[in-house]
Order: structure tokens, then C-alpha cells, then sequence
């Protein structure tokens, strides 16, 4: 149960960590489910150091935490990604058009 916790921890820290780094980058902001899967990943590392493997339910009850809320912010991070690229493609269409207006005209 011990290694479960440190790699579900690993998991969690490291995917919510790339997660804001990667809306950091694309000037979108911080996502707050993210930051709490980062979180939960730290809780999670920390508490298979601290012995909570011994402690069966609570043990995995934070696995399945954990686990669900990497899934969740996946989904949402996917979604957003989605949106930004579609709105970034149609930003580049519509500069494309109005040059070609333009050039046209003159």
C-alpha cells in the first residue's frame, strides 16, 4: 500500500504540476482544480512517508481521491486546451482574410 501512495503521490503532484505550467505558458491563467491536484499529490506522498498505508481506509479513500481528481482534471484541462486552440485557429483566420482584404484593395 506504501508504493501505491508514493506513486499515486507522484502522479498527482507531477500531472497537476505540468498542468499549471502549461496554462501558465499559454497566458490562460492558474485552474484551481490543478492546484488541488497538485495538493492532493503532495498529501499523498507526504502521507505514505508519515506510515497512513497502515491506516487501510483513510489510506484508500485518498488513492481514490486522488485518482479521481487527476481523471477530473484531465477532462477539464482537455476541454480548455480544446477551446483555446479553436479560438487561436479562427484568430489566425480572420487576420489571414483581412490581410488578403487589404491587399487586395490596394
Amino acid at each position: 500500500m506504501g508504493v501505491l501512495l508514493i506513486l499515486v503521490g507522484l502522479l498527482g503532484l507531477a500531472s497537476g504540476g505540468l498542468k499549471l505550467r502549461s496554462r501558465v505558458r499559454q497566458s490562460t491563467g492558474y485552474s484551481r482544480i490543478a492546484v488541488i491536484e497538485a495538493l492532493l499529490g503532495a498529501v499523498t506522498l507526504v502521507g505514505s512517508g508519515v506510515g497512513l498505508s497502515r491506516v487501510r481506509p483513510l489510506a484508500w479513500t485518498l488513492v481514490v481521491a486522488t485518482i479521481s481528481t487527476i481523471f477530473l482534471s484531465t477532462w477539464i484541462h482537455a476541454r480548455l486546451v480544446k477551446n483555446y486552440v479553436e479560438r487561436r485557429e479562427q484568430s489566425e483566420e480572420l487576420r489571414l482574410k483581412a490581410y488578403l482584404r487589404s491587399r487586395d484593395e490596394a
